[in-house]
């Protein structure tokens, strides 16, 4: 007995698609600093490494549902019906799983036609008989069907192992009875009617007394109770239906070969890079754990290369600063490394200036997308510029992405002032507003309840005041903004959990926060810029997220009054003006674009002239009604969501208008400037063709969700194409004109400081006898970075603090 237990192979299968979708709403938004959505990844990614480090699997496989109609489908119309489609947010995701996947030397599986979870049960009924224990990582309840001696299920919530006992004890019966209990009862998750009045009790009645739908049908007889028994009468159809839809297809696969599924030898440096990706600490710290070789693949980012031939550890050289002084402060001596930036602003706390930075690696690998490991730093530094080489972006990391290392250091030693009196001000008249309204609304609801839990929320307003439920999550009611909105029309107590919301998140999150960064011998915040963290190459900003204050609402927009300018300095606010649009007009040559900025009309206004003039017959929206304002508003976002490759649906959100008017806006945008529509559609193209975008500079995205089998990850894939080469080279031409503004301030030696950039604005903190020099240099800079086909315009304000900005303008 003890030989057999001791050679029996375990076997791990995951029903990836229904961790992936628990995980997406089940956890809170995380996303990046770049935006991007990881909640789903997250989850998945935390699961899998749970079983990976506590059981040590050998055979383990990922099984996943495909985006087609499936048995059940043909056999039921509305099988799964209530189901929304996927969101964008999480369509997105799927990609990335799947390359961590890959990555992990495990293998996923997929058929059309089938969902995972009937793949699993035809691998189980395929390997029951071998000598192994089989155990399934999944949370539906129609798995349980599958369990027998051999067989369990590990609940991925708890991690609770689910055997044939536990059913029995929960249920009554035997697993191979759970789809007679879902014929009976049905299951609401998807859309499986059963028999209507049939709940859990009563099918758990019903299957101890007999073994079956079958069973029951043969013997209606013999069920007393009249109601139950004309139940069942009336609704034998669906409760068989209902049976056939639960019951899982084990005849997909013919045969299985084990050793198919036996996980090979991971790709660390790719799993590094996807964390990384992510922005996954915590998780790469118990990645490590289970595979500590990565300790070596990351252990050359801890040396400095000289270009005399030293090498140096970057510990040894904190530790003895006087002994490498000369060499980090030699203008004459090339140093390559990585997260040089980080480098150049630890060093300034040893008065060192860490001068002529020539290869930081992690930039090479974020351009390139590849992690290539060598022992030796300088044969690594060739095998990057072999790549930059060879996809053309030599250019762009040596003459934007390097120098801008340096600038990005300056700004972080800069910092930006901010007014802590103000802020804790603030701060106490938010707090005194918030218990207000908090008292506002235990005296509306008549009870003390916590306004920060969604399902004590959801109790009060559906349960307690009966107001209509507008959707429903898998966690129970939703009451997130859009809802809250709704019922406000209804009810005064949606309208002070709105106002409750908003002035917590703004205390707690921007008060509270950028309190907590304050630098206390500066009285600055000193923000970190990562150049790394996107892939249109935007910048990024965190520690806290500058980039990000509220100016919405007027109660958010006074944060940025806190950030403020020292005695006798002004605040000089540098905008690129529809810079997204003009490179659209760049790349596109549209002749009504190209005119418009030519002529230095107003963009919205030109396009609500063309495509919503009061004598447009193609929608039945009353345009007539409409001010000047409200159609410069309708056209503004038709603009940029035809950037960001926004459909009709997600324009008709946004103009909370119908689908089809949003449809209708669209196709006459398109009419009116054609070259753009060419462009979208030439560069979708290319994208399929070529597997990834490029910017004016040659950066590159890759775009595997275009190879997609799901649609929802393909229309993401086509969003991306569109939007990236502009955002990307908006990003760029930023960039360039930060370089030089840079070595034009150190050239004149002034005192002015870039203390922020919002992406395509430029912040500065100018002493006074410097501003006519500044504004000077900065704009013809910034005109002049890159040259595009239409003039490119700048917007300058100027202010003591950064909410108080007025216009300047020639």
């Amino acid at each position: 007995m003890f030989e057999t237990e001791r050679i029996m192979k375990k076997i791990y299968l995951i029903d990836g698609s229904a961790i992936i979708y628990r995980s997406f709403y089940a956890l809170p938004d995380f996303k990046t600093s770049t935006g991007f959505a990881t909640n789903a990844i997250y989850g998945f990614v935390s699961t899998l490494l749970k079983i990976l480090k506590e059981k040590r699997p050998e055979y383990i496989a990922v099984f996943f549902d495909m985006a087609v109609p499936t048995f059940r489908h043909k056999t039921f119309d509305k099988y799964k019906e209530k189901r929304k489609p996927m969101p964008d947010e999480l369509s997105g995701q799927i990609s990335k799983i799947k390359e961590i996947i890959n990555s992990f030397g495990i293998k996923y599986i997929e058929k059309e036609g089938y969902e995972g979870d009937d793949l699993i049960g035809s691998f189980v009924e395929k390997l029951k008989d071998e000598n192994c224990e089989i155990f399934i990582i999944g949370s539906d309840k129609d798995i349980l069907q599958l369990i027998d001696e051999n067989v369990f299920v590990i609940n991925p919530t708890n991690y609770q192992i689910i055997d044939k006992k536990w059913v029995i004890e929960r249920y009554g019966f035997y697993p191979e009875k759970i789809v007679d209990f879902i014929g009976l009862k049905g299951d609401i998750s998807d859309n499986i009617p059963g028999v209507p009045g049939i709940g859990e009790k009563t099918a758990i009645l019903l299957l101890k007394k007999f073994n079956s739908v079958e069973e029951i049908y043969d013997n209606l007889e013999k069920i007393e109770n009249e109601k139950l028994r004309e139940k069942l009468k009336k609704y034998k159809e669906i409760a068989f239906l209902s049976k056939k839809l639960a019951k899982l297809n084990k005849e997909i696969f013919e045969k299985i070969d084990l050793e198919d599924i036996k996980i090979a030898n991971p790709d660390l440096h790719k799993l590094i890079e996807l964390f990384d990706f992510c922005e996954f600490k915590k998780l790469k710290e118990m990645l490590k754990e289970i595979f500590p070789d990565i300790e070596k693949i990351e252990k050359i980012e801890n040396f400095i290369g000289f270009s005399t031939g030293e090498i140096a550890k970057y510990d040894e050289i904190c530790q003895n600063i006087e002994k490498y002084k000369g060499i980090l402060e030699d203008e004459n001596v090339k140093k390559i490394g990585f997260n040089l930036k980080d480098k150049i602003v630890e060093l300034r706390r040893y008065n060192i200036e860490f001068k002529n930075i020539d290869f930081d690696f992690s930039i090479a690998s974020h351009l390139t997308g590849k992690v290539i490991y060598n022992k030796d730093i300088f044969k690594l530094k060739e095998e990057y510029e072999k790549l930059l080489d060879l996809f053309e972006m030599y250019s762009l990391f040596k003459d934007v992405e390097m120098p801008l290392i340096e600038v990005l250091a300056w700004m972080e030693m800069n910092g930006i002032k901010v007014d802590i009196d103000y802020l804790n001000q603030l701060g106490e008249k938010f707090n005194k507003e918030i218990e207000e309204i908090r008292n506002k609304i235990y005296s509306i609801s008549g009870e003390v309840f916590n306004l920060n839990s969604p399902s004590q929320v959801g109790e009060i307003l559906f349960e307690k005041l009966k107001l209509p439920v507008i959707k429903k999550t898998k966690l129970g009611y939703a009451t997130d903004v859009s809802v809250l909105k709704e019922l406000a029309n209804l009810h005064p107590l949606p309208q002070y959990l709105l106002s409750y919301r908003e002035l917590y998140k703004i205390k707690s999150t921007y008060i509270d926060g950028i309190l907590n960064f304050i630098n206390k011998k500066t009285g600055r915040i000193h923000p970190i810029f990562s150049q790394i963290s996107t892939t249109s190459g935007r910048l990024t900003c965190s520690n806290p997220n500058l980039q990000n204050l509220p100016i919405k609402t007027q109660k958010g927009g006074l944060i940025r009054k806190a950030f403020c300018v020292d005695y006798n300095n002004f605040f000089y606010s540098f905008d690129y003006s529809q810079i997204e649009l003009r490179v659209m007009a760049h790349f596109s040559e549209d002749p009504v674009l190209l005119e418009a900025f030519e002529k230095d009309k107003d963009i919205h206004n030109e396009t609500a002239e063309l495509i919503l003039s009061s004598d447009s017959l193609f929608s039945p929206l009353n345009f007539g009604q409409l001010t000047k304002e409200e159609k410069r508003r309708i056209a503004k976002t038709i603009n940029f969501g035809i950037i960001y490759g926004m459909s009709s649906y997600g324009l008709s959100k946004e103009l909370d208008i119908s689908v089809e008017d949003a449809s209708l806006f669209i196709n006459k945008y398109f009419e009116k400037f054609k070259k753009v529509k060419e462009y979208i559609e030439n560069i979708v193209k290319k994208a399929e063709s070529n597997g990834y975008v490029e910017t004016l500079l040659k950066r590159r995205r890759y775009i595997p969700e275009l190879k997609s089998n799901n649609k929802n990850e393909r229309e993401f894939g086509k969003r991306v194409a569109i939007n990236m080469p502009i955002q990307g080279t908006s990003a760029e031409i930023i960039k360039v004109a930060m370089n030089k503004i840079y070595q034009k301030f150190k050239e004149e030696k002034l005192k002015s400081k870039l203390v922020l950039q919002i992406h395509d604005e430029l912040l500065f903190e100018v002493p006074i006898e410097e501003e006519i020099r500044v504004k000077n240099i900065v704009m013809n800079i910034m005109k002049n970075a890159v040259v595009l086909k239409v003039p490119i315009k700048v917007d300058v304000k100027k202010g003591k603090n950064f909410l108080e900005m007025e216009d300047i303008n020639d």
